[in-house]
């Protein structure tokens, strides 16, 4: 599927799902990369892929096929959906607003800190300050105060499972 920045119907590729600003897109790559299984990048209210990786800037903001040309042919993508698309739309824009902050990419266990960041930390921040302090991705009951590492997997495990697409070239 051919993308264009101007299309006012956003479809994730290969499929019929319309992308929501909030998803999550979830990758389950192994790569040193993500040095874990999985990779995350969530949906903008421009249908850009907001994300952090070790790569250039760190922080990210991909139109549709640059994101995917991060990944590999064939590669499996899950689309995740928060319950509420209010909420999920106010993560998307936090995201937006906050995804040039990041000026390291590092594993840290500041919740708190945005510039040294990494995927799904980012996601969960998102969704955290997004939300006004309301919602934990992690299912954990966790803070901003807290010092906690954020994994792809916990995020996976609590949002809904839209559905799924293959990365073709």
């Amino acid at each position: 599927m051919t993308y264009k920045t101007d299309d006012p119907v956003h479809i994730y590729p290969g499929t019929t799902i319309l992308m929501q600003p909030g998803d999550v897109i979830y990758s389950h790559k192994l790569a040193l990369s993500s040095f874990i299984v999985g990779h995350e990048g969530i949906v903008g209210e421009d249908f850009k892929i907001y994300h952090v990786n070790g790569r250039g800037s760190y922080g990210h903001s991909d139109s549709m096929p640059i994101y995917l040309s991060r990944h590999r042919k064939g590669e499996k993508l899950t689309v995740l959906r928060y319950k509420e698309a209010f909420m999920a739309r106010k993560a998307a824009k936090w995201a937006k607003r906050n995804i040039e902050q990041v000026r390291r990419y590092t594993y840290t266990r500041s919740l708190a800190d945005i510039e040294r960041n990494y995927c799904s930390k980012f996601i969960w921040q998102a969704y955290y300050f997004g939300s006004e302090d309301n919602i934990d991705l992690t299912g954990r009951g966790i803070g901003a105060a807290s010092t906690s590492y954020i994994t792809p997997k916990q995020i996976y495990r609590n949002l809904v499972r839209v559905g799924s697409f293959f990365y073709e070239v």
